[in-house]
């Protein structure tokens, strides 16, 4: 059995990682409500968009034509920025590699920091890098979109593809895809009793809606990725977290044991020496 030091040595460990389990599943927590009230505030703009696209349907499309079907495809993976988030990583990691295996030659964006270390690892390296952090605000987010949308324009990519993890629930999120560019219209558009009137015409207010559209799409997968990365962190930590406490708790009832072992122990040979030390 472990000597007394070494179980106060192994308790305060314990602790320590208690702790940092605790601060880590509170910042998780505050993470997770910010892209959970970020969506909230967001929704009605993506029910608007999605709206226009069931009304347009393929006419959206033509604002973003492809420009070079031979050019390579480029990826947009929304991973993590730290590795403390359970099997968030790993099976979003998976997904994308048997994914960009088959992709040939492709461009890749990659969203946290954690992610890019995965692909360097691998030798690819991306275009692009940022954090799920940075893209919160919907300003910062289409700033990051505008770079892999001109790149569609001028030709030097075909496609724009979003890899990420589609929130179910705290506890699941699954690994999925989505084409972004070129857009796929969710309908066939609804007809109109007389022709709308487009002001100032008719050509720019399709490429202002499809624009709308596909930057509204963008800044939902960000929130839903940002949403379920911080879910993951907070489950895995709080599991630490309680498991931290469970150990600790066993810990100190190891070391009262031990402790009253060993005052019983010193008494009994007390006792057991002034006995012998008495005179018949």
């Amino acid at each position: 059995m472990a000597s007394l030091r070494e179980l106060r040595k192994r308790l305060d460990s314990v602790r320590m990682t208690g702790q940092m389990a605790g601060a880590m599943k509170t910042a998780a927590a505050a993470g997770y409500a910010r892209f959970s009230a970020a969506i909230a505030r967001f929704e009605p703009y993506a029910e608007a968009c999605s709206d226009m696209r069931d009304r347009f349907g393929d006419a959206l499309g033509a604002a973003y034509p492809v420009k070079n079907p031979a050019a390579p495809p480029c990826f947009l993976v929304l991973g993590a920025d730290r590795g403390l988030s359970g099997g968030y990583n790993i099976n979003l990691y998976d997904y994308a590699d048997a994914i960009l295996a088959d992709a040939g030659d492709f461009r890749l964006f990659v969203a946290g920091r954690h992610a890019a270390a995965h692909f360097r690892e691998r030798g690819i390296e991306p275009v692009r890098e940022f954090t799920l952090a940075d893209a919160l605000r919907y300003e910062d987010a289409r700033a990051i979109l505008d770079e892999a949308v001109g790149m569609f324009m001028d030709g030097e990519i075909s496609s724009v593809t979003i890899l990420w993890q589609r929130f179910v629930n705290m506890l699941t999120q699954i690994p999925d895809r989505c084409l972004l560019l070129p857009m796929q219209a969710s309908g066939s558009g609804v007809s109109f009793g007389a022709d709308p009137l487009f002001l100032p015409d008719r050509d720019t207010v399709l490429c202002q809606a499809a624009e709308a559209c596909v930057g509204a799409d963008f800044y939902a997968h960000v929130l839903e990725a940002g949403a379920g990365s911080q879910a993951a962190t907070l489950v895995t930590m709080r599991s630490a977290y309680d498991n931290a406490e469970t150990s600790a708790a066993e810990l100190s009832a190891d070391i009262s044991r031990l402790r009253q072992s060993e005052v019983t122990s010193s008494v009994i040979e007390t006792s057991g020496g002034n006995l012998r030390g008495r005179p018949e």
